[in-house]
């Protein structure tokens, strides 16, 4: 395995006082160390020379990237600084030992190489990779999936990682750690290559996961533990994530979500796939002797980097037993209602829950009725998304909507069937609005008032401020204008839905 001057002097420096002069390549070109062979007048490209100062030439021709060990130190090295990478050990050492040393840094790297390559030929598990990696890494490494579920993870002799936003042995990234992703640093969940991730307590070497289709499946982080990254570990993090890459080729269940299985049968549902029968048995089990609350979630600020699966997670490490997806546009969202309360929607526990995430991440969420029967997930969803289309009219400084809170706005409204209100209206009630546009007394709120109040002249008047006999005789003369009588309870019935269809429309309207 090849590695590069940054490596080099990283490893050389725990036993040896080492300068390092000179600008370095951070790719992994570098053979193994040969013995500088007197007279040699050309120093190769990618290759490493072990020399004591005084049998080097005065001036030969150095190719690109020459690393030179130098034991000693004189004039002469000034030529060597400014062509190539010098790691110079100025105080007389046994010039074997290094050169024994170096060796044993390159058979290090090769016997990591190797075991990972050798695991291929069993049935290798991401842990195993892990292991593996941990005594050339020599840093906490942990990978997780799109869902952000722990897959497999190793220490440094220490008991926990050094930096707490991962919380582990738990197997799900805590919503708090989250948070802390989006405050400090937005996930960059499309970015191919190592990056790094910095936060108060140090770095994070990452490196994105993806399969064969170039779909996100999962990010492997390095810790920074105390030790500073040296140049070209990105090189060491992406040939790891490579092998992990492989490895989950070969056995997909290893990076898979737990969960994909009930998900992918209530995506189907939505989007009106059959099930099949493993699909029908997984949902009658999933649902027994339980009821659900629908949750869509609609982001306002655009995550270009952040996966679904990612905010998914973080919601169901919210609600125990919850399941995410995306739907359309949108995250639709499934939590057993006990959780939030037996006998009313979760709108408290809800905002309590997710005050932090829906304010960070302007999340809009619309909560659907109570419902025993998965199989009527649609249309509980379209409940949901009900509810943030009338909070969104009605309360609009607001980001959390039940639908409860709405459904008489959305019942009166379905009611009419797409028609226009003015279609549902009986003869003489024209007559009624007209007489509104040029008075000051409204006939519609005198007859609104008495309906609601159950015709009773003595509530209705005290609520207009009238004297009863004067709303006796206001109610006689808009009582004339319907050829049939109030004390019809369908009529009854018919008007007020009317006049709540107006009063919806002229709150529309209004806003």
């Amino acid at each position: 395995m090849k590695l590069n001057a940054y490596i080099l002097f990283e490893h050389l420096s725990r036993s040896y006082t080492v300068t390092m002069y000179g600008k370095a390549d951070e790719k992994l070109l570098l053979a193994e160390p040969e013995l500088y062979i007197d007279n040699t007048l050309r120093l190769l490209s990618d290759h490493v020379y072990l020399a004591t100062v005084e049998h080097l030439p005065q001036r030969p021709v150095i190719e690109r990237n020459v690393v030179l060990v130098c034991i000693g130190d004189n004039s002469r090295l000034t030529y060597y600084k400014e062509h190539a990478t010098v790691l110079l050990l100025k105080k007389k050492v046994d010039f074997f030992e290094v050169y024994k040393s170096l060796q044993e840094i390159y058979e290090r790297f090769h016997l990591w190489e190797s075991r990972l390559l050798a695991l291929f030929l069993k049935s290798p598990t991401i842990q195993d990779i892990l292991d593996y990696s941990l005594p050339v890494l020599e840093r906490p490494i942990l990978v997780i999936n799109s869902s952000f579920q722990y897959v497999a993870s190793v220490l440094t002799g220490q008991k926990r990682w050094k930096n707490d936003r991962w919380n582990l042995p738990h197997t799900k990234l805590e919503p708090e750690a989250f948070l802390t992703f989006l405050k400090q640093k937005e996930p960059r969940m499309d970015t191919h290559g190592p990056f790094r991730m910095d936060f108060d307590e140090g770095s994070v070497l990452c490196v994105n996961l993806f399969d064969s289709g170039d779909e996100y499946v999962g990010c492997l982080y390095i810790e920074e533990a105390g030790r500073a990254f040296v140049n070209g570990e990105e090189k060491l993090a992406e040939k790891l994530a490579r092998m992990i890459e492989k490895a989950a080729e070969l056995s997909p269940s290893l990076l898979a979500n737990e969960q994909s299985s009930l998900k992918r049968a209530l995506q189907n549902m939505m989007n009106e796939i059959p099930l099949s029968p493993s699909q029908k048995l997984l949902l009658k089990s999933s649902r027994y002797r339980r009821n659900w609350l629908c949750i869509s979630i609609h982001c306002l600020k655009q995550f270009s980097a952040l996966p679904v699966g990612y905010i998914c997670s973080v919601m169901e490490s919210l609600f125990p037993d919850s399941t995410f997806f995306e739907q359309n546009t949108t995250i639709l969202g499934l939590i057993p209602a006990g959780h939030a309360g037996p006998k009313t929607p979760p709108a408290e526990e809800v905002a309590k829950k997710l005050s932090s995430l829906v304010e960070e991440m302007q999340l809009r969420i619309g909560i659907s009725n109570n419902f025993p029967d998965l199989y009527m997930l649609r249309t509980y969803y379209f409940q949901a998304e009900a509810a943030i289309e009338n909070g969104r009219l009605y309360a609009p400084d607001q980001n959390l909507y039940v639908f409860s809170d709405y459904a008489l706005q959305e019942m009166v409204m379905d009611a009419f069937g797409g028609f226009p209100v003015e279609a549902y209206f009986p003869a003489g009630f024209r007559t009624l609005l007209e007489h509104d546009q040029d008075s000051e007394v409204s006939y519609l709120e005198t007859l609104s008032v008495f309906l609601e109040e159950n015709m009773s002249y003595a509530k209705a008047a005290r609520r207009l401020f009238l004297h009863r006999s004067t709303l006796i005789e206001r109610m006689g003369r808009i009582a004339q204008e319907f050829p049939f009588s109030l004390n019809d309870p369908d009529r009854r019935l018919q008007l007020q839905i009317i006049l709540k269809a107006l009063s919806i429309e002229s709150n529309v309207h209004g806003r």
